[in-house]
């Protein structure tokens, strides 16, 4: 388990560049690929024949409508909040630098997704108030199957001097 610090302030628990450990995983909530805000997300954003149509879908390597890319990229940020934004934690995340995302399998209609985090590497950066963390994403669907994987190269803030070391 991470260490943690009560940052007094914002009356809510932080996670700060050096609590991290290597190695930790981390589970987001589960959320569901809802058939009608799929289809509307993928006529505005992605409006492919396999994401929208269900006879033209039926013709295609899918079988079927599938999730569009971004649809899986929103579901996958709202497993995320499970993990890096919630009233009792948040990570003292100040961005991410670098993505290498890769679907690997289709997502369809009432799929369960969720997001498996583990902290790859961790490093100062250049900036003593922060440093670098490489944190490899799995969104897995409901038979544990990996659909999306993301490398996220991200910054969060280090514990400033002197603060507390953890509970």
């Amino acid at each position: 388990m991470t260490a943690l610090v009560r940052d007094a302030a914002a009356n809510l628990t932080t996670v700060y560049f050096e609590d991290l450990e290597v190695g930790s995983v981390h589970l987001g909530r589960e959320c569901v690929c809802d058939k009608d805000e799929m289809l509307h997300f993928s006529r505005r954003n992605d409006p492919w024949p396999f994401h929208i149509d269900e006879d033209a879908a039926a013709l295609s390597p899918y079988g079927g409508i599938v999730a569009s890319g971004g649809y899986i990229v929103t579901l996958w940020y709202r497993s995320l909040v499970e993990i890096y934004n919630t009233p009792r934690a948040t990570w003292a995340f100040l961005g991410g630098l670098e993505w290498k995302l890769r679907f690997r399998a289709p997502v369809r209609a009432s799929d369960t997704l969720r997001a498996r985090v583990t902290v790859k590497d961790k490093r100062p950066w250049i900036k003593p108030d922060r440093g670098a963390v490489t944190l490899f994403n799995e969104i897995l669907n409901q038979r544990s199957e990996v659909v999306c994987t993301v490398e996220v190269l991200a910054l969060l803030a280090a514990r400033a001097e002197g603060g507390a070391a953890g509970l």
